[in-house]
């Protein structure tokens, strides 16, 4: 793109996240956005400077200018430089870090190798929250919300196993006699180093993995199938089915930025993903919402409110917010 396209493509962005954009600058834009992967990060990093989520309450404005001294203190905190957490991995069998909105504390298991016993453990991430997990083997785990994982406090067994319940991003520590091996009920992904994410909720009735970095195995009974970067494997847990295609692994890994991309997706599952990040029941007719589809994205450090108005712009919806119970019909 050249610079006087580059310099209309900017004034683009500008009117649509000001919401001034007209039929053809949409259009404009559509395009852009299917050019590159990386013109969809820009748009969305133009969108969270900007704000512009488009609001008309007073209360919700207000909201919204919290919300610079939330993401401020996040943006802080991320500073942390990764020494310091090499130089805790030393001490320490495990570390988790909790990130909750606006907020983020440490939690340190140390004993001595002297005394070290090897013992199951188990971290959860509770609704509203997201944790980053450090093994004993410098694996490095984010554990999405509502989501548990249970390992060993050393591995010193020839596999190193875990087992995890809800989803996960993992960077896996290479070893090629000892590799990593995740379970989810009956179906395992084994690893000898890589970056991947499975996303494995038991009310979905599925279990997907994404691989960004690597080579993983899924191993399902008696399927056995290599996974490349790119890739996305799709289990099926009623019906044992696996299905394999390319995906944007971006989409699928970006919550750990606190940051929820979906498109064409189902009203019901997003309702479900809100529910997991901001520790809310949102009670509505299933059967109103069954063939309700939308795209966009969710944001952790925005209110929940606020993604009710987008959606709204959508599927005309009404809602009613009484503390952590919201209901929603649709207009």
């Amino acid at each position: 793109m050249n610079e006087k396209n580059t310099e209309n493509i900017d004034q683009v962005i500008l009117h649509f996240i000001q919401g001034n954009a007209d039929q053809e600058e949409k259009a404009t834009l559509m395009n852009w956005l299917n050019e590159n992967p990386e013109n969809r990060k820009k748009l969305f990093k133009e969108k969270d400077i900007w704000n512009a989520a488009e609001i008309d309450s007073d209360r919700l404005k207000a909201l919204e200018n919290n919300e610079w001294l939330e993401l401020e203190k996040r943006i802080n905190i991320s500073k942390v430089k990764q020494g310091y957490f090499k130089e805790l991995i030393k001490i320490a069998a495990i570390i988790v870090v909790a990130l909750g909105v606006g907020w983020m504390s440490h939690y340190i298991y140390s004993e001595s190798a002297s005394a070290r016993k090897v013992e199951m453990r188990t971290v959860e991430a509770i609704k509203g929250q997201i944790k980053e997990v450090f093994l004993a083997d410098g694996t490095h785990v984010w554990l999405n919300a509502g989501s548990q994982l249970s390992f060993p406090s050393d591995f010193t067994e020839k596999n190193r196993e875990i087992c995890l319940r809800g989803e996960a991003y993992f960077e896996v520590t290479s070893s090629e006699k000892n590799p990593f091996l995740v379970k989810t009920g009956n179906h395992t992904v084994k690893v000898t180093g890589t970056k991947f994410n499975i996303c494995e909720y038991p009310e979905d009735k599925m279990i997907e993995t994404t691989l960004v970095e690597g080579k993983v195995k899924i191993i399902s009974g008696n399927f056995f199938k290599d996974l490349y970067p790119g890739e996305q494997a799709t289990f099926y847990t009623e019906t044992a089915e696996v299905v394999i295609g390319e995906k944007d692994f971006d989409i699928y890994t970006a919550w750990r930025e606190g940051r929820y991309e979906f498109r064409n997706e189902s009203v019901d599952k997003v309702f479900k993903i809100m529910e997991r990040w901001w520790d809310v029941e949102i009670d509505y007719p299933k059967d109103e919402f069954k063939y309700e589809y939308i795209s966009g994205v969710l944001r952790k450090h925005k209110p929940i409110e606020q993604h009710f108005e987008v959606i709204n712009e959508l599927v005309p919806i009404n809602y009613q917010v009484d503390k952590d119970n919201i209901t929603v019909k649709l207009k």
